[in-house]
């Protein structure tokens, strides 16, 4: 009885200590040395020296785009189709590494990772909004917005990691997604422009479905009780990097010509959420 008990135990010990071993010897996204993933949620799919080396951004010094430092771009900028934006990381050599593995060498094991970074920033973002409406507190309809690639960009990549990444943030912080944008023509990238150039790039390159912003919105009016009134809608730009804010402000100002066209009383806020600012 003594040896059969013994035996017993060891039968459900080994299959946990096999299952530890195998976490344990689970190679780093990032590097591909062992990750003990003492990391919280999916960050823990990384050694200890790639999760210290996130950049996280932890203090804003431009209200408007979330820029750790002074910002010569915000300054001359007179008026902004959006609110504010907030990013979670610097985008710095290991950020620009990381993304690259994940939007051109298909390394999409990445993607989980980078969408709880973003989701990081979105958090802090409601934080602060709920912080200023502490007194007064506004009915909102909210929902999630990518930024769309050309048609070109998505063959060339497969898929469209500002949609991916949103979809990520709207399933983790209930939110529906609204993939309503579409750019009108193939651009080179932003990076390689000077400001001027990319202001000038930007100009008409997105247009709105506006017949399917109108059939969401009614949609979300109609499960909302009939007692609340007004209501605003504040919608989340979502894309991977943000440079000069080009890009965002050229989204923003779509969207709203396009909200002004679908519910007319309706005011609307638009802010944007990206993983990395330059």
């Amino acid at each position: 009885m003594a040896a059969d008990g013994i035996w017993q135990t060891i039968r459900h010990i080994i299959p946990s200590f096999t299952a530890l071993l195998a976490k344990r010897a689970r190679g780093c996204l990032i590097c591909g040395n062992r990750c003990d993933s003492k990391q919280p949620g999916q960050f823990g799919a990384l050694c200890e020296s790639c999760y210290r080396a996130i950049p996280w951004i932890t203090r804003v010094y431009c209200p408007v785009c979330g820029r750790p430092e002074r910002c010569p771009d915000c300054v001359r900028r007179r008026q902004a189709a959006f609110i504010a934006n907030r990013s979670a990381v610097h985008y710095d050599a290991a950020i620009r590494e990381w993304l690259a593995l994940y939007k051109y060498r298909g390394h999409q094991a990445l993607e989980p990772l980078l969408g709880d970074m973003l989701i990081i920033a979105f958090r802090g973002l409601k934080a602060q909004l709920s912080r200023h409406n502490h007194n007064s507190v506004p009915q909102y309809f909210e929902a999630v917005v990518p930024v769309p690639v050309s048609e070109s960009r998505l063959l060339e990549r497969g898929f469209n990691q500002a949609e991916r990444l949103a979809a990520r943030l709207a399933a983790s912080e209930e939110l529906p997604l609204w993939d309503v944008l579409r750019r009108t023509r193939h651009s080179d990238k932003q990076s390689l422009k000077t400001r001027g150039a990319r202001l000038r790039d930007t100009l008409h390159l997105f247009a709105a479905d506006v017949a399917e912003m109108t059939h969401l919105l009614q949609s979300m009016i109609q499960q909302r009780p009939s007692t609340v009134a007004p209501v605003s809608c504040r919608l989340f730009l979502v894309d991977d990097i943000y440079t000069t804010g080009s890009t965002a402000n050229a989204c923003a100002e779509t969207l709203l010509i396009a909200m002004k066209q679908a519910a007319p009383a309706v005011p609307i806020e638009i802010y944007c959420v990206t993983l990395a600012r330059s």
